[in-house]
């Protein structure tokens, strides 16, 4: 499931006091589902409660919570519409400066089957960056394309 370690990677990047101590981020799954659909595909998506936690972070949560959406924003991108929350935290406070934080993000992840010689070829599919910038139309000079212009093929197997 790459998205864990994407996430993993996006979290270390914004907080160097992990990469000097990567035990300190710790991550495991619950509420794991997996769901197929009756059709010729092969195909099928997890989905499942992960969990972050980080012991005594020192530096701001507002920058754990930065890199989290700048993940979401292109790998749970649903999680960013309006009225939605994006992830969900505990914070156990030790001491003025530090505190042991849990995150908790539902992810999906599908997965792609094909018949390959050996068996099955997997592939575990990516969400795309966002479709629009922020602030387009908002901004001069940014206007809003029309639709046509930005419409995907949203029918692919997976």
């Amino acid at each position: 499931m790459n998205k864990i370690d994407s996430l993993q990677a996006a979290i270390v990047a914004a907080l160097p006091e992990l990469a000097n101590d990567p035990a300190r981020l710790r991550m495991w799954i619950d509420r794991g589902a997996a769901q197929s659909r009756q059709t010729e595909s092969l195909s099928f998506g997890f989905t499942y409660r992960l969990n972050i936690l980080v012991l005594e972070l020192a530096s701001d949560i507002a920058l754990l919570a930065l890199a989290i959406f700048g993940w979401l924003r292109v790998n749970e991108p649903h999680l960013l519409a309006p009225d939605t929350d994006g992830f969900s935290f505990d914070a156990d406070i030790l001491d003025n400066r530090t505190a042991d934080i849990l995150i908790q993000i539902d992810v999906r992840q599908n997965v792609q089957v094909r018949a390959a010689e050996a068996g099955y070829s997997l592939e575990y599919l990516d969400e795309p960056d966002p479709l629009f910038p922020d602030m387009l139309g908002i901004v001069a000079g940014a206007p809003i394309p029309p639709l046509a212009d930005v419409m995907t093929d949203t029918t692919a197997d997976g």
